[in-house]
């Protein structure tokens, strides 16, 4: 353990061993209750589509507020009226909706079925817990959460009759102009007895436009009999009904009713399930036994504290502390653990879903899971291994159990091949190699669900062409940097065949660098190709698109130039040598609209510096990034947290160590915070100690490592993993640090082949 500094003079002035002890618990409770430092609502407005409500680490059940008139994907939006609460939700996802799924809403007076939302007051909430004020019913709204089930404290005025509302045929239901909307199939309720509710709800579509509808079962019960009850269908009462459903497409409802006192107390507890009724009553069974909701809100603070506790924190500011435990926070969210509730298929192996991309995750989330909840990362990629072998493919994207939509390359490959060379154990490495190599060799049928799309072209001409798939260019740079971890792991595996073809296909980015194109003073840039091998014309290198474009997905050429991250050095040397490829990372960042922080292709952008020897640079764009982009409060991300990315792209730049993903490798950049210690797998622990680190001090200017020398601006993952310090002198100005030898890259690998 590690105590603040006000607490070891303390420790050091007094003579009461007594008052010694005391202390000593009194600093392990401070330290232990890093959950109440992060804020849930930080980011949920600016687009970062975070949600409010509480969740359990990587929790399935997901309550909150379904709110205003756009429905947005995390359900919630800064205005309009509280609709109710849902029990389904993505966290920090753009596009278009999923989930959203059995409404609760109390009100008062005579039930209805539609137009039952309320104005908003004194809405709030920290880790595990959320609050509202009901306006137009004079309702306070409290909810907590286990891992499959809530429960809701409900606060009444006095009334005559006082209602819960379960709403079984709601969804998030915006339809965006991609077709990205969600429909109800069926759904169903059944009030039980006066106290109990049950039912489902299926729904279709969503931003992966899933074909094959999901189905949510639950079992409510409340603290308080119903004297009255009723059921919906479409929008009609049937007061007194106790069954409702199911009908294609119907939405049906059922609402419980009973008078209260003022300030009454009413308890209101959910278990769902993605399997059955009954197994929805198992999990509210074995979670929530009773109606006590600060127990259930403690056990959740607690899950918590363990989780985030992973890292701890001396001599960070509050607001560091909040942005930081946050960032961790929001990296826990997704995806999901749903162990136990596929109703595809019965395995012995994990089930997550709602990865959501892993286009965006694995780049920085799952490297940082990899670090800190090693466990937990080994159950995700085994889970992706589990899907390859039920259903034949790997996804890049997966919600409601349907894979789909593939945003870039088959970046599950990137997952696992970090996976594999950081040795997560437990792993079925071979079964794992089969599911990449299906990535590599196999067209798949639907390309936008899994797969790579023009990997014909891929193979044959050693481009992706744009008549061979729309997106050509960025799934090009892509596949080239999945095939390295192809490279990787058939080594690592013995099968040096594979190893020289897979190391050769990932130098493929090459056949779209157009030596003589040039804009904004910089010469060469990735460009697409017909497959008759000319350009495209009226190309420049801020053309960017989304699903359907001919370009690049959600980026442009200067950012796509830059991501080679399995051969830096081979990009730099193409780039005309360090000081070229410096300039070339200047006019990138400097230039308003080149680079975009939002975006997950840039974000290894920043330490490519180190390749060209200027590790400094490194340092000032972090810091600048960070100012910039990030701060406390309901706006304070850069956009869409895309699940946990860009809030672990925030953890990573403060921490001083940046993974290179697929690699073994963590750069060195500016770390913001004067002492880190990292709780490891095995009781180990690794500190990271910057030394007079401030605003101004951001530039590292000497290292030790286990009290040696350090030279190099890297580590390697065992560096890490197997415990040790890492201390890192800070200075205002630069210095010659480093010296030493510049990250691996594949140029290195190809030449020390035989």
């Amino acid at each position: 353990m590690t105590l603040d500094s006000g607490v070891m003079v303390q420790l050091g002035q007094t003579r009461s061993w007594f008052a010694a002890v005391a202390l000593i618990v009194l600093a392990t409770a401070l330290h232990a209750q890093v959950a109440l430092k992060a804020d849930p609502f930080l980011g949920i407005e600016g687009g970062g589509n975070t949600i409010p409500g509480p969740s359990m680490p990587f929790g399935m059940i997901k309550p909150g507020p379904d709110a205003g008139a756009n429905q947005a994907n995390s359900g919630w939006e800064a205005t309009g009226r509280i609709n109710g609460f849902s029990q389904t939700h993505v966290s920090g996802s753009g596009g278009g909706p999923k989930y959203g799924n059995i409404l609760i809403q109390p009100t008062i007076g005579a039930p209805r079925a539609t137009r039952i939302g309320s104005d908003r007051g004194d809405e709030k909430g920290t880790i595990g817990y959320y609050h509202v004020q009901l306006k137009r019913y004079g309702i306070g709204v409290e909810i907590t959460a286990a891992e499959r089930s809530a429960i809701y404290r409900l606060t009444y005025p006095a009334a005559q009759q006082a209602n819960i509302l379960i709403d079984a045929g709601h969804c998030l239901t915006w339809i965006s102009k991609a077709g990205e909307g969600q429909l109800i199939a069926s759904s169903q309720v059944q009030i039980i007895s006066p106290t109990e509710v049950s039912g489902s709800s299926s729904v279709t579509g969503g931003w992966n436009k899933q074909a094959r509808p999901y189905t949510v079962y639950f079992y409510a019960v409340s603290d308080t009999a119903a004297e009255k009850w009723g059921t919906w269908r479409d929008g009609r009462l049937y007061p007194g009904e106790r069954t409702e459903g199911p009908e294609p497409g119907s939405k049906t409802g059922a609402w419980l009713s009973f008078a209260t006192h003022q300030g009454q107390q009413v308890g209101l507890k959910v278990g769902i399930s993605f399997v059955s009724v009954e197994q929805a009553r198992r999990n509210l069974g074995s979670e929530i036994s009773g109606f006590d909701f600060d127990r259930v809100h403690a056990d959740a603070v607690s899950a918590w504290n363990k989780a985030l506790g992973a890292i701890e924190l001396t001599g960070a500011t509050p607001k560091q502390e909040q942005m930081f435990y946050t960032a961790l926070y929001h990296s826990m969210l997704m995806p999901v653990d749903r162990t136990g509730e596929n109703p595809l298929w019965q395995s012995d192996e994990p089930y997550y879903d709602d990865f959501y991309a892993i286009w965006d995750t694995f780049r920085t989330s799952g490297p940082l899971l990899t670090l800190i909840a090693t466990q937990r990362e080994t159950a995700i990629v085994r889970s992706l291994v589990d899907i390859y072998r039920h259903e034949g493919w790997l996804p890049d994207a997966r919600s409601g159990n349907f894979t789909g939509r593939t945003q870039g390359g088959s970046n599950a490959d990137m997952l696992i091949g970090d996976a594999y060379v950081k040795h997560l154990p437990g792993i079925d490495w071979n079964e794992a190699y089969a599911a990449v190599i299906n990535d590599g060799e196999v067209s798949p049928p639907e390309p936008i669900n899994e797969g790579r799309g023009g990997l014909e072209d891929w193979k044959k001409l050693g481009y992706v062409s744009m008549e061979g798939t729309d997106r050509s260019a960025s799934l090009h740079m892509e596949y080239a940097a999945d095939d390295f971890e192809i490279a990787l792991m058939a080594r690592g595996l013995g099968h040096e065949t594979d190893f020289r073809k897979y190391l050769e296909r990932s130098g493929n980015w090459e056949h779209l660098w157009d030596p003589q194109f040039e804009e904004g003073g910089v010469q060469g840039f990735i460009r697409p190709r017909h497959r008759d091998g000319t350009w495209k014309k009226n190309f420049t290198a801020m053309l960017t698109s989304t699903w359907g474009g001919d370009t690049f997905y959600e980026g442009n050429s200067w950012t796509y130039s830059l991501y080679v991250p399995q051969d830096v050095a081979g990009l730099i040397r193409k780039s005309g040598g360090p000081q070229r490829f410096v300039d070339r990372l200047d006019a990138f960042f400097d230039v308003s609209g080149r680079y975009d922080v939002g975006n997950e292709p840039g974000f290894l952008s920043p330490y490519l510096y180190i390749w060209a020897g200027r590790q400094d640079k490194t340092a000032e764009r972090v810091r600048e990034i960070v100012a910039k982009s990030y701060h406390v409060g309901r706006k304070g991300l850069p956009g869409n947290d895309d699940s946990g990315a860009m809030s672990s792209w925030y953890a990573f730049s403060v921490m001083g160590i940046f993974p290179n993903a697929g690699q073994d490798i963590y750069l060195i950049g500016s770390p913001a915070i004067p002492k880190m210690t990292l709780h490891l797998a095995g009781d180990k622990t690794f500190v990271i100690e910057a030394k007079n680190v401030s605003d101004v001090n951001r530039y590292v200017v000497s290292a030790t490592l286990n009290g040696r020398p350090l030279d190099r601006a890297w580590l390697r993952h065992e560096d890490i993993v197997q415990g040790g310090l890492l201390v890192l002198e800070m200075a205002e100005k630069p210095g010659r640090w480093p010296t030493g030898e510049l990250p691996p890259s594949l140029s290195d690998m190809k030449s020390s082949l035989p």
